[in-house]
């Protein structure tokens, strides 16, 4: 089930990110019917960054911070 609420046809795969100094493996989705490109799912990033996003600036950001769990 994916953000719109209905059933997407989804492919997933595992990927590496290179973000925040390094490269991160996660499985990710991705489905041809969103309205614009991106990534799905949030397993396998979120647990290793904390994302703050910043909708005043202009153009909007984001900071990504590492988290190390021991």
């Amino acid at each position: 089930m994916g953000v719109s609420g209905k059933p997407t046809i989804t492919h997933l795969h595992n990927i590496s990110l290179y973000v925040a100094g390094g490269i991160i493996s996660i499985k990710a989705g991705f489905a041809d019917e969103l309205p614009l490109a991106g990534m799905l799912g949030r397993i396998g990033f979120f647990e290793h960054f904390e994302v703050t996003f910043d909708p005043s600036s202009e153009p909007p950001g984001f900071e990504i911070e590492r988290i190390y769990k021991v």
